[in-house]
C-alpha cells in the first residue's frame, strides 16, 4: 500500500491588478498539490493579504477561494480576485511612496477533507511589489527580469 501525504498547499502568484488612492485588486492564485492516488475535497481556503508597518501587520484585503474537487495525482490552480477598499490603503500607498516598495504577506489556511478526514493546511509567502511594476501595469509594460 502507497504511503500517503497531506496535500500540499502554497501560493503560486499574487498580481497587481488594479490601483487607486482608495482600492487595490490583486489577483491571487493558489495551488493545491495532491500527489496521492485518492483526492481530495477543498472545503474553503480563506486568506488575508497584509503589510508590515511599524512591526505590525496589517490587512488590507482578504478572500477565500471557495470550494474545489482536488483529482488524485494533480495539481491545481485557484484564482481569486480580491479588492481592497481599507481605510488601511492610505497608509500602505504611503510607505510604498516612501520606499519605492512594498512587502505584501498573503496567509491562511486550507480547510480539507482527506480521506473522510477533515484537515486544515496553513500556508504564507511574502511577496514584494515594487514601484516599476506599478508604472509598468499602468503604462501596459511588462517589467523586464
Amino acid at each position: 500500500m502507497p504511503v500517503l501525504s497531506d496535500p500540499v498547499v502554497s501560493l503560486e502568484g499574487v498580481a497587481l491588478e488594479n490601483i487607486s488612492l482608495s482600492t487595490v485588486d490583486l489577483a491571487v492564485t493558489i495551488r493545491v498539490e495532491n500527489k496521492n492516488p485518492v483526492g481530495a475535497i477543498l472545503g474553503s481556503c480563506p486568506f488575508t493579504v497584509s503589510y508590515r508597518s511599524a512591526g505590525t501587520s496589517i490587512v488590507i484585503a482578504k478572500g477565500d477561494t471557495g470550494s474545489a474537487k482536488i483529482a488524485a495525482g494533480t495539481a491545481t490552480v485557484l484564482p481569486v480576485r480580491v479588492s481592497s477598499h481599507n481605510a488601511a490603503l492610505p497608509g500602505a500607498l504611503s510607505a510604498f511612496v516612501a520606499g519605492g516598495k512594498i512587502e505584501v504577506t498573503i496567509e491562511g489556511t486550507a480547510k480539507i477533507k482527506f480521506l473522510m478526514i477533515p484537515k486544515e493546511i496553513p500556508f504564507s509567502r511574502t511577496v514584494q511589489v515594487t514601484a516599476g511594476e506599478i508604472v509598468g501595469m499602468m503604462t501596459g509594460q511588462k517589467k523586464q527580469d
